[in-house]
């Protein structure tokens, strides 16, 4: 029998993790710069895993007649949060950014630095964790704790 409050989950209590956890989660959400396209696609299916309806993805053609796409922006709302980072084609070619949302409607955006970007997306899933089995399930996932 387990008692209030025991941890569950590999350890992992369902409504906390700890700093470390949480510096873990946010390297794995931060991009590749040698090899963008390939970091976009694969920070997509990690996104998608810890809120499948919540990601957004919008692509471009690769050029004029090509069928191959590149991803131009990711983007995932957490509560009252909205997480994106764009490919563009200006000199700094990634573009992190998050944006408050109020009633569906952005009242705030900053943009940050890769860093920032990644460990306030990982604070905000694990809060995000706390109400979804599935969100959970992934981060522990990323933890290498299923």
């Amino acid at each position: 029998m387990n008692p209030v409050g025991a941890l569950e989950n590999n350890g992992l209590d369902k409504a906390s993790f700890k700093p470390s956890e949480l510096d873990m989660i946010a390297s794995s959400l931060r991009l590749d710069t040698s090899d963008i396209e390939n970091s976009l696609t694969a920070l997509a299916e990690l996104l998608r895993s810890i809120s499948p309806n919540g990601v957004k993805i919008r692509q471009r053609k690769k050029g004029l007649f090509s069928k191959e796409t590149l991803i131009e922006e990711i983007s995932i709302r957490l509560g009252d949060q909205l997480y994106a980072i764009t490919n563009s084609k200006s000199s700094n070619p990634i573009v992190c950014s998050r944006s408050k949302i109020v009633r569906d409607i952005v009242i705030k955006t900053d943009e940050l630095t890769m860093d920032k970007w990644a460990a306030s997306l990982a604070q905000q899933a694990a809060l995000e964790a706390e109400r979804s089995a599935a969100s959970r399930a992934a981060l522990n996932r990323i933890l290498g704790l299923s």
